[in-house]
């Protein structure tokens, strides 16, 4: 067992080394299951949002020296959950939950990703001044 669980956590981190990269290789894979594009880069989007979490979290404690990251991300998604949550209900009268998460998880990918680049290239920064 645990090599299976160490197996999937180097698989992980190999992934969100570089979740661009992972991007076109897992939408490569999933759309010659789907045969389907605007499906393949929704599942896509879903699967690498995932990975950039764990990007952007690495790189929010190597740039700012805090283990805080993760869980200011998260806090972040759910904020943003809670928002469009009281918007639904506010327009429609009730909540749906699934399109609601569904909204907040595509919003997740956009923003991770400008962050990620935005990290990225700080963290090249400091590297190179160090």
């Amino acid at each position: 067992m645990d090599f299976l669980a160490e197996s999937l956590s180097n698989l992980y981190a190999a992934l969100a080394m570089l979740p661009i990269l992972s991007f076109v290789l897992i939408w490569i894979i999933v759309y010659a299951f789907t045969k389907h594009k605007k499906k393949s880069v929704r599942i896509t989007m879903d699967i690498t949002t995932f990975l950039l979490l764990g990007s952007v979290a690495s790189l929010w404690n190597q740039i700012f020296g805090s283990s805080f990251g993760l869980w200011f991300l998260l806090l972040l998604i759910l904020i943003v959950f809670g928002l469009i949550g009281g918007y639904h209900t506010d327009k429609k009268g009730k909540v749906e939950l699934g399109k609601s998460l569904r909204i907040v998880w595509r919003l997740s990918f956009m923003g991770l990703t400008v962050l990620y680049v935005m990290f990225m290239f700080i963290w090249m920064g400091t590297a190179m001044l160090a």
